[in-house]
């Protein structure tokens, strides 16, 4: 089993995208102190993780990560990421100490094909420039980092999704290690710009899979579509996130601010998701969690369409 154990510091974040889930948080709930996160993290350890994700908002604006990496390190977590927009990394100095610190995992949020779209969807006409500065310096300084990028399927990228994987291996002279579609969780800022930017899911069947295979042309070896039902992902129904979950036995735990959850995959799929009852009838109906709630809020459970056996 591998226990992921992701820690969002706050939800203070240097850019204000299009789709973000959090928006609007950041004026409820305090970041956590360093204490608070050092507890977490010892709190980790004893239940048997070391792997730690980093995450916001925007972790690399914390003036105390390097000292959060650091000590995770020094408890003995053996995976240690951040979850970032990758603009503070453009500062090489900052880079360095995170990876001197211990940091050898990256997920890194990459929007766009080209700066134009990854810098509307982020609203920063700097976003993209200092995102490729960034990618840059981390390879350079340690090019055996683990890189992946997570890429949100939008109606503003969502024809141009396929160029993505070309355009994220063509920033560095490294393969990037992976890459995630992730169908927006309409809350936030994508629920208050919901009809322009979260795509019906009977959209996005064909351009995620173009983009996955795409991504199998680039040769990426970890790829996957996240929060997207099965039902929309004929052909490559293999990426989707609960499969490589259950193969994997892979198990998340996420503490934050205001909240604590040690059980994310059944508080999701129970919580979070919804399904039709139509979909007891599909073969995926056992692992599959259904889409979001407020998705379903707005457009309702029709889109959902069993895919029985042959």
């Amino acid at each position: 089993m591998v226990t992921k154990t992701a820690i969002i510091l706050g939800y203070q974040c240097n850019n204000n995208c299009r789709f973000c889930y959090c928006h609007g948080k950041e004026k409820r709930y305090s970041p956590m102190s360093t204490e608070q996160v050092k507890k977490e993290l010892r709190s980790g350890r004893e239940r048997g993780s070391d792997y730690v994700d980093f995450l916001g908002g925007e972790p690399t604006i914390r003036k105390d990560l390097v000292e959060l990496i650091s000590y995770a390190r020094e408890i003995g977590f053996r995976e240690i990421a951040i979850t970032s927009n990758g603009k503070m990394l453009a500062y090489k100095d900052y880079a360095e100490k995170l990876v001197e610190a211990g940091l050898n995992n990256i997920i890194l949020s990459l929007h766009g094909h080209n700066a134009k779209t990854h810098n509307i969807l982020v609203r920063d006409k700097r976003g993209f420039q200092l995102f490729k500065k960034g990618i840059q310096n981390i390879v350079g300084i340690d090019p055996s980092i683990y890189i992946c990028f997570n890429t949100v399927v939008n109606k503003i990228n969502l024809e141009t999704l396929h160029k993505i994987p070309g355009t994220g291996n063509s920033l560095v002279d490294k393969q990037i290690d992976g890459i995630e579609f992730i169908f927006p969780h309409p809350k936030g800022n994508a629920w208050n710009n919901f009809e322009k930017i979260v795509p019906r899911l009977d959209e996005v069947n064909e351009p995620v899979r173009k983009a996955i295979k795409a991504a199998e042309k680039e040769g990426y070896p970890h790829i996957q579509g996240r929060y997207i039902p099965y039902c929309h992902m004929k052909g490559v129904e293999e990426y989707v996130s609960e499969t490589e979950a259950k193969e994997k036995d892979f198990k998340e735990q996420h503490v934050g601010p205001e909240f604590q959850n040690l059980e994310v995959e059944k508080t999701r799929e129970a919580d979070g998701k919804k399904k039709s009852k139509r979909c007891r009838k599909c073969k995926y109906n056992p692992v599959c969690e259904g889409v979001w709630k407020e998705y379903v809020e707005k457009r309702g459970l029709d889109e959902l369409k069993p895919i029985v056996e042959d």
